[in-house]
């Protein structure tokens, strides 16, 4: 799990061709700067059941 904190998502996100691999990738992405559930729903404007997915 540690290996995880130094990878960058939203670089690999943008190489992404699928869409909902890029979603989820983006959601790590914020997670991992320490955005909460509610906010990354609305930064990404997808429900909140879509970020727990």
């Amino acid at each position: 799990m540690d290996s995880l904190k130094n990878t960058d998502f939203k670089a690999l996100a943008s190489k992404q061709k699928s869409i909902k691999m890029k979603m989820r990738l983006l959601v790590l992405a914020h997670f991992q700067e320490g955005h909460s559930r509610t906010q990354i729903s609305q930064f990404l404007k997808v429900s909140s059941t879509s970020v727990n997915k």
